[in-house]
């Protein structure tokens, strides 16, 4: 591409990291590309804010999939933009409510030397669920990421060429409670393996034992941690596309319509032709299953913290019973003994908080708010009263697990379901889709949309959650999109 006789007008509608993504792409393939984003600042849910000198993430707090990412900037020629990233060697730490500790490491032995200070022997049942989650990734991961799913048959090609072996691994799966507990004894391990499902907004024992392949990536490939935390990230991202040509609109909610010959985009009437678009946002709505289950999701504490505490960059606090936790989450109920996550940047990154201060991120899961104007807006004025109750849960679980903490943080800042509503996620849902069942990750909205031309990127599209897959969602868009339009020249 790139010829002046192809040169195409794309719009893309939604200023996230998926669409900031298909945005330059598609202008660095030599299309016009506009790009319109409803508030005052490009990122989507990826935003961060800083008080008083404290910069904290309020959307993803890590990343996978480095080469991903860099990949991704390496396609938009702005490799010079792309800050640092600094692998962590002690990925997260996990307490339980018996008082025993699990640390998951980079290095694997520490990992399984950990598993056994839980109990002796749990450390080969982990080993072996890791050999299976790599199973899991060769046979499933990467067929799933290698292109846009659009449809079982292209996928389980892609499955085949890897052996019959795949295709009879894929069929025996079961779900991720089920995996952990092929390998795993004790309640703490199993917790631990079941942690990995929220990243997609699902319980543990509904969702597929497909998303084991997420601590194997958290193992083989690392977690990351980005200079300046993700909102460093977007910036980056955003200089990137304007360098490349992208007009950013910003406070511009644009809408869209088919014409005849391609799209009219913009605000009331000032309103602009465009050849195809790409939509920056949750495609379950318009793709008429907005009636459909929606993932979990949460409660934000954005804290400051006196002094800079020994605590580590990720940790997870676990409730009592974690089965009767998501049964709660999932009859709309606040979790009664909630599991606890928080993210402490500091302990990596100097540049997150001034001198004697730091910073924590500390969330829960949450039920997503019910689908429907008037009930929402129930659930709205009840979050004034639960956001209270939520917080009291949450400083007794991390001052009881850090009691040094006690008396040393002040809140600068909540997200609750009903903020997340209002950013354009259905119900408040971190994920939108809820991938439940054994063939769940296979009825995720797809990329393509439902008229010629129209292509949706983001978290609540194949194939993803979390930043590198955005970022894989956008790629795939732009890759539809300039597909679409060399069809048309």
């Amino acid at each position: 591409m790139g010829e002046a006789c192809l040169r195409r007008r794309v719009a893309v509608v939604g200023g996230g990291i998926g669409g900031l993504t298909a945005a330059g792409l598609l202008a660095r393939e030599g299309h016009e590309v506009t790009l319109f984003e409803g508030s005052a600042s490009l990122g989507g849910k990826a935003q961060a804010v800083t008080v008083d000198g404290v910069t904290l993430d309020t959307g993803p707090t890590l990343l996978t999939l480095p080469d991903l990412v860099r990949g991704t900037f390496e396609r938009l020629d702005a490799l010079d933009l792309l800050p640092p990233l600094t692998e962590l060697q002690t990925q997260c730490a996990y307490r339980f409510a018996g008082g025993s500790t699990f640390t998951a490491f980079k290095d694997l032995e520490r990992t399984v030397a950990s598993a056994d200070g839980v109990s002796p022997g749990e450390g080969a049942g982990l080993r072996r669920f890791f050999e299976e989650a790599e199973a899991i990734w060769k046979a499933a991961g990467e067929p799933y990421l290698e292109a846009p799913f659009e449809g079982m048959a292209g996928f389980m090609g892609r499955v085949a060429r890897r052996g019959i072996g795949a295709v009879l691994a894929g069929m025996r799966l079961s779900s991720l409670h089920g995996l952990a507990a092929k390998h795993l004894r004790t309640p703490e391990l199993r917790q631990y393996v079941g942690r990995f499902a929220t990243y997609t907004g699902a319980s543990p024992y509904e969702a597929s034992a497909a998303f084991a392949l997420i601590p194997h990536i958290e193992r083989a490939m690392g977690v990351h941690h980005v200079r300046g935390g993700v909102g460093a990230l977007v910036e980056a991202l955003g200089c990137a596309v304007r360098r490349l040509g992208v007009t950013v609109h910003l406070k511009t909610k644009a809408r869209f319509e088919r014409t005849e010959s391609g799209y009219r985009v913009g605000v009331g009437s000032d309103v602009a032709g465009f050849d195809s678009v790409v939509v920056n946002a949750d495609p379950l709505e318009s793709l008429r299953r907005g009636d459909e289950s929606l993932a979990l999701s949460g409660y934000v504490l954005l804290l400051e913290v006196d002094g800079r505490p020994s605590l580590p960059h990720h940790a997870v606090l676990f409730g009592g019973d974690y089965r009767r936790e998501f049964d709660e989450l999932f009859r709309g109920e606040l979790a009664s003994d909630p599991t606890v996550y928080f993210c402490h940047p500091s302990a990596s990154d100097d540049t997150m908080a001034p001198p004697g201060r730091a910073g924590l991120f500390v969330m829960v899961n949450a039920p997503a708010l019910p689908v429907g104007e008037a009930r929402a807006e129930v659930e709205a004025r009840a979050w004034e009263r639960h956001g209270v109750r939520v917080q009291e849960q949450m400083f007794e679980k991390l001052f009881a697990h850090y009691p040094e903490l006690r008396g040393r943080v002040r809140v600068l800042g909540t997200r609750s379901p009903v903020d997340l509503a209002a950013q354009g996620a259905p119900g408040g849902s971190i994920y939108g889709f809820l991938p439940h069942g054994k063939f769940g990750p296979f009825r995720r909205p797809r990329i393509r949309g439902n008229t010629p031309g129209l292509f949706y990127a983001g978290g609540g599209t194949h194939p993803g959650g979390g930043v590198p897959l955005v970022m894989l969602s956008g790629r795939f868009a732009a890759e539809l999109a300039s597909e679409h339009l060399r069809r048309r020249a």
